[in-house]
């Protein structure tokens, strides 16, 4: 006798994918020669939904080793960089309940520099990385149970007594 059962679960409701491009110009205190490494670290975001679309706003900060003084000096410039994005997320389940939505929002490459160029005295740095975030909801299932459990036998699970402990011996 088949019976059928709606679910309520969380799942997945929504997904949305973006490639951030971002330029950055940064003055240091002395006049660059040459650009000898670019850093971004200490990376933090925090997500918000609005509708069907996600918005990040995010920091990072840029470190840029270059040398100055005809190539005998070398020095870091520092820089916090802010962002704010917009994800647009595409619904992948029509029937559920608005009121019970979250977001999550993963990286899925860190944020790096792909160029870092001296122009007159700042150095402009191009920055990329990739997020994707994933709007979670309530969606009801509906199921067909094919038999109740009252009706299940136990299992004899004599499974111990057909182990062979002397498998790996060699007469």
């Amino acid at each position: 006798m088949n019976e059928i059962r709606e679910i309520v679960t969380k799942t997945v409701i929504g997904k949305g994918k973006k490639l951030i491009r971002l330029q950055e110009t940064i003055n240091p205190e002395n006049e660059p020669f040459s650009i000898l490494g670019c850093w971004i670290i200490n990376h933090d975001f925090s997500a918000t939904l609005d509708e069907n679309t996600v918005n990040l706003d995010g920091t990072f900060e840029v470190d840029i080793w270059y040398a100055y003084d005809n190539n005998t000096k070398t020095e870091v410039a520092k820089e916090t960089v802010t962002y704010n994005e917009t994800i647009k997320t595409k619904q992948t389940v029509k029937d559920l309940n608005s009121d019970c939505r979250d977001v999550i929002v993963r990286l899925l490459q860190q944020p790096t520099c792909t160029n870092a160029c001296i122009q007159e005295n700042s150095i402009t740095v191009d920055i990329v990385f990739e997020v994707i975030a994933e709007i979670i909801g309530e969606a009801k299932m509906v199921v067909a149970v094919l038999s109740p459990i009252d009706n299940c036998e136990p299992v004899d699970d004599d499974f111990e007594n057909e182990i062979n402990e002397n498998f790996m011996n060699v007469n």
